[in-house]
């Protein structure tokens, strides 16, 4: 029936629109009759050879330090609704699309689209094939509009079983806005969580030590507020790691999501794949030790999220750190952990972590710390932690917060050598600092100072905020109230904090100007009109401080648009003629290059207009682009540092209409030449056999030097030599993996000339490759 698409499309705008489906959707066929399932469209995936699998995971495993963990195979596609699966049409003038793949013995399924838009009134449904109408809502995932994200590309947490149905319903009048592509289908060979069937693969089954001690139990009643921040998540649906959410000085819940670098969560493509599952913990608490505690729990993977952006990341402490896509779900009870940035090392510490893909257990240490390097290198960038002999970490743990005594993180979980098997000097693990996380690289891409204080307060902790919204027993509350005077750009504050458990001692003001004060409640006057951020600081008697931000625009403050990020696309874009759609992008000072402004795809005709720091239109414009349909271009050689504002004007109606706008990159799209420091080249393509060439230029004194591959189809090899080109022969770093995931790590790596290659072993498509020092 996929000769359907095509008269449906035709004849969508005479149709109604449904509502948006909520999150709890149920398969169509259980309210509409619709062909029986398995005469659906079926997609069988190739074998997975999970004996070859398994021996690449026991060589990793015997390897130094912590790993991500592997539980799926990818396994590419590029499937659309255009070109698989069958469509029908149900009552109320809505089209519905069924696909069925297959991947044989798998013990869950997870699945990656590159391109997701849904239009409003539209759903996609992820659940098992042979889906029972009594069956258990927790094996359906649901995603609709609120899921279109400005990266594009959604992946799917994990349904049980090796068959699954992808299920489109969408309003007919809006099937010319649906994008869907379906690039990865993700093999579990190991059993995520209690979904590994009895009996089935036992060696390589997801359950964590019998040692491990659940959070449930008592040893975790004095990180209560703390438990719900901590999550498990999948990577590119392969790999497992830990990591938890961090409150900041703003108090205001932005989704900070702290990890570990060697997770490989640095690049854009693999923070968009992340999915989070959390307070997946087991109902009791098991006996340490017992074989329960080692078998499958109980827990849930109901609570869940997609997609994150990375705001900051370093290898020298092994820090990533992520802002998730989507806001807290009430629901969910989350918590936002404290942090502690001083340079300390306390008497002893606690873990809290999900191991060996399992569920949230909880790790103490009554040792007094150490600082030093990585596996006790020379250095300060690591806390060294010697566990008590209940409880342990494992692969999986890696990127999981360092709790002081006091509650707060003091790093996160890089590697070591504890298990379930060792004992005293020998149970020991390594955190990446979060002292040192502080400054990191010294930028705001390297160092998280630039996210958790963004108002620069200067606070040196901050404590857990809880899912209720307070902040940890003891500690005061800051807030306060304002006034603006449009005319002399003149702001009174008033100061309405609460104390905790002792008075506050002190207050600090920071007024997004770089100006200060320690005043109650200040006044103060802007130099001109504009949107600042003002922070409030408030600590009391004993050190304990507590921060609240708020965003105030002050005069006119320009333009009302919406921000895009550089090279970032925006899709599904519409609108009626004469309709008009207002974005800004913000180009920094060095900027060198043209910046290339962008609309393609879809139906109708668009008009594209662009100003500096102005508003642009039909009659006013800096440039302007008014080519029939919608591939319109504009190309600014030199752009100066400012606001372009880019505006959209419907010449006809248009639909599904693609914008973009990046500063050019010599190197971007799979070209060759210079990697910079941190920045991704995307887009690498090459027939099987090709060759290409980068080169990284590494300072002296820099500490570690880390090439990252990553993501797109085919399979692509990574070689990276210092002083020349590498060949297949002649390398100083070859990772020997299937796929694009693979990563080459130095330390204190030689100042100079690094080469890099990407050899196509089959043909290659959408790789991403990143140096970081």
């Amino acid at each position: 029936m996929k000769t359907l698409i095509a008269s449906l499309t035709a004849g969508a705008l005479s149709l109604g629109i449904a509502t948006a489906a909520p999150r709890d959707a149920r398969p169509a066929a259980f309210a509409h009759r619709l062909p029986a399932e398995h005469t659906v469209e079926l997609k069988r995936m190739p074998g997975v050879d999970v004996a070859r699998l398994r021996a690449e995971d026991a060589r990793q495993s015997r390897t130094q330090g912590l790993r991500p963990v592997r539980f799926a195979a990818p396994l590419a596609v590029d499937l659309t609704p255009a070109d698989a699966g069958d469509w029908d049409e149900i009552a109320g003038g809505n089209l519905v699309w069924r696909l069925r793949v297959e991947s044989k013995d798998a013990l869950s399924l997870n699945f990656g689209f590159s391109e997701y838009h849904m239009p409003e009134g539209g759903r996609l449904l992820v659940y098992p094939a042979g889906l029972d109408r009594n069956a258990d809502p927790e094996a359906i995932r649901a995603f609709d509009a609120a899921d279109n994200k400005p990266h594009g590309a959604l992946w799917t947490p994990i349904v049980p079983g090796d068959s699954a149905v992808l299920e489109v319903v969408v309003p007919k009048a809006k099937l010319p806005e649906l994008k869907l592509r379906l690039t990865s289908v993700n093999h579990d060979y190991v059993g995520f969580g209690r979904l590994a069937r009895e009996g089935a693969l036992a060696q390589t089954k997801g359950v964590s030590g019998s040692c491990n001690v659940d959070v449930v139990c008592p040893d975790g009643d004095d990180f209560r507020d703390e438990i719900p921040s901590v999550g498990a998540y999948s990577r590119f649906g392969t790999f497992y790691c830990s990591g938890s959410l961090l409150n900041n000085t703003a108090g205001d819940r932005k989704m900070y999501f702290l990890t570990a670098h060697h997770c490989s969560m640095g690049t854009a493509d693999a923070a968009a794949s992340i999915v989070v599952y959390w307070n997946y913990e087991n109902s009791t608490c098991r006996t340490p030790g017992s074989a329960a505690s080692g078998a499958n729990g109980d827990g849930s993977l109901a609570q869940n999220q997609t997609g994150a952006v990375v705001r900051a990341t370093h290898a020298g402490s092994d820090f990533t750190l992520l802002e998730l896509d989507t806001p807290a779900d009430p629901a969910f009870a989350l918590s936002w952990s404290g942090w502690d940035r001083r340079d300390l090392a306390p008497s002893g510490a606690t873990g809290i972590h999900h191991p060996r893909v399992a569920e949230k257990r909880i790790t103490h240490s009554d040792n007094p710390l150490r600082v030093e390097g990585y596996l006790g290198a020379s250095g300060n960038s690591h806390l060294w932690v010697q566990w008590n002999p209940r409880g342990t970490t494992e692969g999986g743990s890696s990127g999981s917060p360092l709790y002081s005594p006091e509650g707060r993180v003091i790093g996160q979980l890089h590697g070591g050598y504890a298990s379930c098997t060792t004992t005293g000097a020998n149970h020991v693990d390594w955190y990446g600092r979060l002292f040192t996380s502080w400054t990191g690289g010294g930028t705001a891409a390297t160092s998280l100072a630039s996210w958790l204080d963004a108002g620069g307060t200067g606070a040196q902790f901050v404590d857990t905020l809880t899912a209720d919204g307070g902040v940890a027993p003891g500690a005061p509350t800051a807030d306060f109230t304002y006034a603006i005077d449009p005319d002399t750009l003149t702001v009174t504050f008033t100061d309405t904090s609460s104390a905790g458990e002792d008075a506050i001692d002190s207050r600090s003001w920071t007024f997004g100007d770089g100006a200060s004060s320690t005043q109650a409640s200040p006044v103060h006057t802007y130099a001109e009109a504009g949107t600042y951020t003002v922070t409030l600081t408030v600590t009391d008697t004993e050190g304990r401080s507590h921060s609240r931000s708020e965003t105030l625009e002050v005069g006119d403050t320009g333009p009302d648009a919406i921000a895009i990020e550089n090279g970032v696309a925006v899709p599904g874009l519409g609108g009626a003629a004469g309709s008009e759609q207002l974005y800004s992008l913000v180009v920094p000072e060095g900027v060198t290059g043209p910046l290339l402004i962008t609309t393609s795809g879809g139906t109708g005709n668009v008009s594209l207009y662009v100003s500096r720091d102005a508003e642009p239109g039909p009659d006013a414009a800096d440039f302007r682009s008014q080519r029939p349909g919608n591939n319109e271009s504009i190309r600014i050689v030199d752009p100066e540092a400012g606001t372009y504002y880019i505006k959209l004007v419907g010449t006809a109606a248009f639909a599904n209409v693609r914008l973009q706008a990046r500063h050019a990159e010599p190197s971007d799209g799979g070209g060759q030449g210079s990697l910079r420091n941190g920045v991704p080249v995307t887009g690498i393509s090459g027939e099987a056999g090709s060759a290409q060439y980068w080169t990284v230029q590494v300072p002296a004194g820099t500490m570690s030097l880390d090439v990252t591959m990553s993501g797109g189809t085919g399979d692509g090899d990574l070689y990276v030599r210092y002083g020349e080109q590498p060949t297949t022969s002649a390398y100083d770093c070859r990772p020997y993996r299937f796929g694009n995931e693979e990563s080459c790590s130095f330390v204190n790596p030689q100042p100079g000339t690094w080469h890099v290659m990407v050899h196509a072993y089959s043909a290659i498509s959408g790789v991403t490759l990143t140096a970081a020092y």
